[in-house]
Parts: C-alpha cells; sequence; structure tokens
C-alpha cells in the first residue's frame, strides 16, 4: 500500500475525529494499567478455567483501544506518544518527506519535523 500524505488542510481536518479517538484511548490505557495487576493471576490461567467476568471485561477494553488505534492507522496518519496525544502526518515539504506534527489540545497542525527528529525537532510551519 502507498504511504498517505497529507496537506495541512487534509491532517486538519482530521484533528476532530483524532480527539475523540484519543481521549478514548487515553481513557482506556487508564483502566488497563489500573486493573492489569489484579487480572494478572486470573488472565494467565483463564486458558484452563474460562476466565472471570473482570478478565472478559479487560480484553473487551483492550479490543476496544485496539480498533481505536487502527483507526489511526487507517487515516493515514502515526501515533507517536499517547500519553501526549503525539500524531504525525506523512507530508511533503518542498520536495521532501516530512512529518506534520500535532499534539492534542493544539487547534490545528502548526509544526512539522524531519521524520527522524522527532517532537524535540519541531519546526513552525
Amino acid at each position: 500500500m502507498a504511504l498517505k500524505t497529507f496537506t495541512v488542510e487534509q491532517a486538519n481536518a482530521c484533528l476532530a475525529q483524532l480527539e475523540t479517538v484519543l481521549a478514548e484511548m487515553q481513557e482506556i490505557r487508564e483502566q488497563l494499567v489500573a486493573e492489569a495487576p489484579a487480572l494478572e493471576a486470573v488472565l494467565s490461567h483463564s486458558g484452563g478455567n474460562g476466565g472471570s467476568k473482570a478478565a472478559g471485561e479487560y480484553l473487551v477494553r483492550l479490543q476496544r483501544f485496539n480498533a481505536l488505534n487502527q483507526v489511526i492507522a487507517d487515516l493515514g496518519c502515526e501515533l507517536k506518544d499517547l500519553g501526549l496525544g503525539l500524531i504525525d502526518f506523512p507530508s511533503y515539504r518542498n520536495g521532501t518527506l516530512v512529518y506534520l506534527c500535532w499534539k492534542r489540545g493544539e487547534p490545528s497542525i502548526a509544526f512539522w519535523h524531519d521524520l527522524d527528529a522527532g517532537l524535540a525537532g519541531r519546526q513552525p510551519l
């Protein structure tokens, strides 16, 4: 499959959906992290005893988390840091492939960076 690239306008058009997806992913991650220690023993033995209601609910949340991550991938952008809500959009700038860079809470795409620069290399558009 060919790499999808974005203009600034196309990337900005995705932000409302990404805001919603990231908010849900962050909430689910908090639940998963909080529940994991208590469910570790149950999940490790679930193959032989059928698990538990709590373990089943945990797995449903995990599946939802993975489905939301796939929504981001299907849009063609890349989740770089869930905690920060950091998303990169492949784009061309002066004929060179770069990332448009957005962090959850920012009103629009305002930064870009080289493919290997990361967040520390963000530059204003």
